[in-house]
């Protein structure tokens, strides 16, 4: 991620007043803002994939679905990322329209950019909310996806899943789907 300006802190209320007028997104960081990096076709291609199955999986079950421009805070009040999908049974209400505090699974796809940072950073961050149940990580440039599973005794498990006709399976949501279906 590239830092937006290396000197400047700015408040939460500079943050989110400031990201509704920007050009661009940011993250942030410990009041440091983030610029998210541009994606190509294939990333995008992929996320709409991921967040198809996974919403026709989920549908009528109670939850919302996210693609790309709501945000999710981290317990803490500093840290607040744009995950590429997300779900959440979090009701909506006047203070969380940009925001969503309770996701239950968040999926990245991956950058040059934001390799490093999907895989470190925002695993230790998002491992920090109580209501996520998985953080996947998609791969654009091969056949992976990398499955972080929170156990019943909140400790983080990890599946690859890298054959076209793998089953990646999400049972605490109740949702199956085939790894060729993100790869379309």
């Amino acid at each position: 991620m590239r830092l937006a300006d290396n000197d400047k802190i700015y408040s939460l209320d500079e943050y989110i007043k400031g990201e509704w007028v920007s050009e661009l997104r940011h993250e942030y960081i410990d009041g440091r803002l983030f610029a998210m990096p541009h994606e190509d076709c294939r990333n995008n291609a992929i996320r709409g994939h991921i967040a198809f199955a996974l919403y026709n999986a989920l549908k009528g079950n109670g939850y919302r679905f996210f693609i790309h421009d709501v945000k999710v805070a981290i317990p803490g009040g500093n840290r607040y990322y744009y995950p590429d999908v997300f779900a959440t049974k979090e009701k909506a209400t006047e203070t969380n329209t940009y925001i969503q505090y309770s996701p239950e699974i968040i999926i990245e796809v991956v950058s040059e950019s934001t390799h490093s940072t999907d895989y470190i950073d925002k695993y230790i961050d998002y491992s920090k909310i109580p209501s996520l149940l998985y953080y996947l990580i998609v791969e654009p440039e091969t056949m992976l996806v990398t499955v972080f599973e929170k156990d019943e005794n909140n400790n983080w498990i990890t599946h690859k899943y890298t054959q076209r006709d793998a089953v990646i399976k999400l049972p605490a949501l109740n949702v199956e789907f085939l790894l060729g279906q993100v790869y379309e």
